[in-house]
């Protein structure tokens, strides 16, 4: 789930995508420091956008500073699973650049990944939000799927509405929501 992978260029890393979805109004930013937020502000461009997989470059500035470049493959199984390819291109500036030229839809938004701790159960949050817009969308992950339906979102301190299943919040289609 997290994009903060081995800095290996060369490799690429297949993991699931299948986190549950939630929009709200906000988190207030001394709840994340408190939970030991990492954040990043990232510019997504998308090159395909189709029903079933979409294929994207990251531009990720970290908190230090620190740039990083992904290019990033998404499909989604008959069974409704996700899959991510992702893929760091740091050292290719020239292959970034190509591929953002294909750019068909852009989205900006500051992302705060973060650590979630409930009834005794490690969760793994991304929170985004989204620029010039109200939109706030918080992911909650876990190593399957059964420990993602055991987050209970009424004991989360801020409302949460549920949004997992709704096409309208994964991959290129938030668009539509920003």
């Amino acid at each position: 789930m997290s994009e903060a992978l081995p800095n290996t260029p060369e490799k690429n890393e297949v993991i699931d995508d299948n986190a549950r979805k939630f929009t709200l109004d906000g988190i207030d930013p001394a709840f994340l420091a408190a939970h030991g937020v990492s954040s990043s502000d990232l510019t997504t461009d998308w090159l395909v956008t189709d029903p079933d997989s979409e294929e994207k470059v990251v531009h990720k500035v970290l908190a230090s500073g620190e740039t990083q470049l992904w290019h990033i493959k998404k499909v989604m199984s008959p069974d409704g699973k996700r899959t991510s390819d992702k893929k760091r291109i740091d050292n290719d500036e020239e292959e970034y650049e190509a591929l953002k030229a294909r750019s068909i839809l852009q989205i900006a938004k500051s992302r705060h990944e973060f650590p979630f701790e409930q009834n005794g159960v490690n969760f793994k949050l991304i929170y985004d939000e989204f620029t010039d817009s109200p939109l706030r969308v918080l992911e909650v992950d876990a190593d399957d799927d059964d420990t993602r339906a055991s987050f209970d979102p009424g004991q989360f301190p801020v409302p949460l509405h549920e949004q997992t299943g709704n096409l309208s919040f994964y991959g290129y289609r938030v668009a539509s929501q920003v």
